[in-house]
């Protein structure tokens, strides 16, 4: 989506460079799927086939180059926007929408956003599935790095967006619902764990559905 925050968080991945792309091109810029085997990640990226992090933002000081966020305004923006879209309330979810992607640039020190909002991808479809759609994906991208398992809750409760899956997820191909009890639950505290486990779920599987997002 040409998005810029790209130039701030990453950098362009070699091979890329190699073939006469420049730091300014999206083009230069390649994400591994989350579901790929480590092995064949590793591969590639010795090879240079993908992006990493930023090293000067992120490794060249001891200091973060951002705030911790917890619950920052582009979530609260975006939470309003969701809400608007599913007919929870009134308002324009339009408005919360841009709202909420602006924030998010600013937060990484970008203040010209008109270009990225006007492209057909990115403009609010509409309080329609499109529409929330677009919100929970904006939202997910302005996680990153930060807040956090809200990215994860989130997902997880909405299916956006959908994650790459395969031998590097694990799990049998599956993306876990839920956390485990600790092992000291599990070998000192017995009695408690098993009525816990047997009025929750039944079982203490990382694939339960939890009543949330039964």
């Amino acid at each position: 989506m040409k998005d810029p925050r790209t130039f701030v968080v990453a950098d362009p991945a070699p091979a890329k460079l190699a073939l006469g792309f420049t730091e300014n091109d999206y083009e230069a810029y390649v994400g591994a799927p989350a579901g790929e085997g480590l092995d064949d990640m590793t591969f590639k990226m010795g090879n240079g086939e993908y992006s990493a992090i930023d090293q000067e933002r992120y490794y060249s000081t001891f200091s973060g180059p951002e705030p911790c966020v917890q619950i920052g305004y582009a979530e609260l923006c975006f939470n309003i926007a969701e809400a608007i879209n599913r007919g929870w309330v009134a308002g324009d979810a339009g408005e919360w929408y841009d709202r909420g992607i602006t924030a998010s640039m600013n937060f990484y020190g970008i203040t010209d956003v008109a270009a990225y909002l006007a492209q057909p991808e990115v403009a609010y479809a509409g309080d329609n599935a499109d529409g929330l759609e677009q919100i929970l994906l904006q939202k997910y991208l302005a996680f990153f790095q930060n807040s956090g398992w809200e990215a994860f809750y989130n997902q997880r409760r909405t299916g956006v967006p959908a994650f790459h899956i395969g031998p590097g997820t694990g799990n049998g191909d599956r993306i876990p619902k839920r956390f485990q009890y600790p092992a000291s639950e599990r070998t000192t505290n017995v009695a408690n764990y098993d009525e816990a486990v047997s009025r929750q779920f039944g079982d203490d599987d990382i694939n339960a559905e939890m009543w949330l997002i039964k």
